[in-house]
């Protein structure tokens, strides 16, 4: 009788966890997209990166999910990381979406250049490479 208990025990655990065996660690692929979303609209970027990643990871043909990590790279100042999925969401995505993605790909593109553009200011003046060192 022992015997047959354990074995129904172990089939209900195998069950089990072959159940969760589709579920990340998060939970559902979309829990995750959608728990970014929600750290993204609360203005928690930094926080909402790696779930957006995760997301696009788990799904790389969800371009909204692109679209919420190239946004959350933007409002953190990360022009150059936030084109790639930008360009991933624009290819992904429909025709009347892609117009706010490309002018959100151009901007990123923009502030990268002015960044590196004053950067390289500081950096060749010799007084402020000084006070940076």
């Amino acid at each position: 009788m022992s015997n047959r208990l354990a074995m129904v025990g172990i089939a209900l655990s195998l069950v089990f966890l072959a159940s969760c065996s589709s579920m990340d660690r998060w939970g559902s692929r979309r829990d995750v997209f959608d728990t970014g979303l929600t750290l993204f609209q609360q203005g928690r970027f930094a926080e909402a990166i790696p779930y957006l990643e995760d997301a696009t990871h788990d799904n790389p043909k969800d371009g909204q999910a692109f679209f919420y990590l190239g946004r959350a790279y933007l409002s953190q100042s990360k022009w150059r990381q936030a084109i790639p999925p930008l360009r991933t969401a624009f290819r992904l995505s429909p025709r009347d979406a892609q117009e706010e993605i490309i002018n959100l790909i151009i901007d990123a593109g923009f502030a990268a250049a002015i960044n590196d553009f004053k950067l390289g200011d500081i950096l060749d003046s010799p007084r402020r490479s000084k006070e940076l060192l």
